[in-house]
């Protein structure tokens, strides 16, 4: 059966420690899907800084960069093709293996949220037991089956609550001036405006959380 797994790994144990340890307002995030290609890990990335700091130098002084080119380079990040030197073998298995691929990568605060498509659980099962035993630091933050997946468009929202925001977008709740009421909204839903309020409420915050904090693409699903 195949397996979806989110892992969280410390930059230290894989690549581009020091852009994201030493400067925490850089992001990085693959452009595509990430796999091998031969001997060589060189993938697509794109990179930004918070507050319009240039990421290249950093890029060069970083011990797992061994070459940089620039694709769409701006003041304060770009695209850029890397070829990178992982800072352990071990988790270099992750883009080796055929039976895994990583769907997706996002960075920041020293650390890499990994989003990996198992075809093969029991590859997996050793992935991770090789990363204990040779004491490498990772949290599994989530394991589920593709099936299961929510919608990706939806940023994680339930269905009574993404059927409650559009509902109200659509009937000008967010105009100014609004062109409908909590009570409103509560007789189309059939319930109290305690309760519509309550899933207004909790929408705004999942969407907040995933669209503005979480920050992301619309491929992944952290």
């Amino acid at each position: 059966m195949s397996t979806i797994i989110t892992l969280r790994v410390p930059a230290s144990a894989f690549a581009l420690d020091d852009v994201l340890s030493r400067n925490p307002i850089v992001e990085a995030q693959p452009v595509r899907s990430v796999q091998l290609d031969g001997a060589t890990l060189s993938p697509l990335l794109w990179l930004r800084s918070d507050d319009s700091t240039p990421v290249e130098p950093s890029l060069r002084d970083d011990p797992s960069v061994r070459e940089i080119s620039p694709v769409a380079p701006s003041t304060d990040g770009g695209i850029y093709r890397l070829g990178l030197d992982p800072l352990t073998d071990e988790f270099m298995r992750l883009f080796a293996d055929d039976s895994l691929t990583v769907l997706g990568a996002y960075g920041r605060d020293g650390e890499w949220v990994v989003r990996v498509l198992a075809s093969d659980r029991n590859a997996l099962s050793s992935l991770v037991d090789q990363w204990r035993r040779a004491g490498q630091r990772f949290d599994v933050e989530r394991i589920v089956s593709p099936e299961n997946l929510a919608n990706p468009m939806r940023f994680g929202l339930t269905d009574s609550q993404y059927h409650t925001l559009v509902t109200a977008f659509r009937h000008g709740y967010y105009g100014v001036p609004r062109d409908s009421t909590i009570t409103e909204l509560s007789n189309i839903f059939g319930i109290s405006h305690q309760a519509i309020s309550q899933r207004l409420r909790r929408g705004h915050e999942q969407l907040i959380r995933r669209a503005l904090i979480q920050r992301p693409s619309l491929s992944l699903q952290y």
